[in-house]
């Protein structure tokens, strides 16, 4: 192989390299960007578990059994102490709704988890202000 060939090959090897290089620095430029969006939205979010609750599985003549739901409600960081403070309000609509108005329905033999969610969600919500309660994540739910 002669010199010429080899400073050749070389150079394309060189801008190939720089190439990538430029590649890897502008995608962990905007990445580590993404990142720090993410951590700081992330950082504003507190999850208060709530007691495991024994909530009716409400059918069209009265209960047809009994789950047990185990679930955390996801809030602002600044009002972590005082939604934790107020749980036995959280615990008193989610009890109160699912009674009056069949929280946790069964349909086809199963239970629908995303309506649940949903339900308990909205009682957080009546109990504690929409702007208090961002979510709520169920943990188990468990046929009794």
């Amino acid at each position: 192989m002669g010199h010429e060939a080899r400073q050749g090959r070389r150079t394309l090897l060189v801008g190939f390299a720089g190439a990538l290089l430029g590649v890897l620095v502008t995608a962990s430029v905007l990445g580590g960007e993404t990142f720090r969006r993410q951590t700081a939205d992330a950082s504003d979010i507190a999850y208060i578990p709530v007691e495991r609750m024994t909530l009716p599985v409400m059918g069209a003549s009265g209960p047809h059994g009994y789950v047990v739901v185990a679930f955390t409600l996801e809030v602002p960081r600044t009002r972590r102490a005082w939604v934790r403070d107020r749980l036995p309000v959280v615990r008193h609509a989610v009890n109160a709704a699912a009674w009056q108005s069949g929280l946790v329905a069964e349909s086809d033999d199963r239970l629908d988890i995303e309506s649940t969610r949903a339900a308990l969600l909205v009682a957080a919500r009546s109990a504690l202000g929409p702007s208090n309660v961002r979510q709520v994540r169920i943990l188990t739910a468990v046929p009794v």
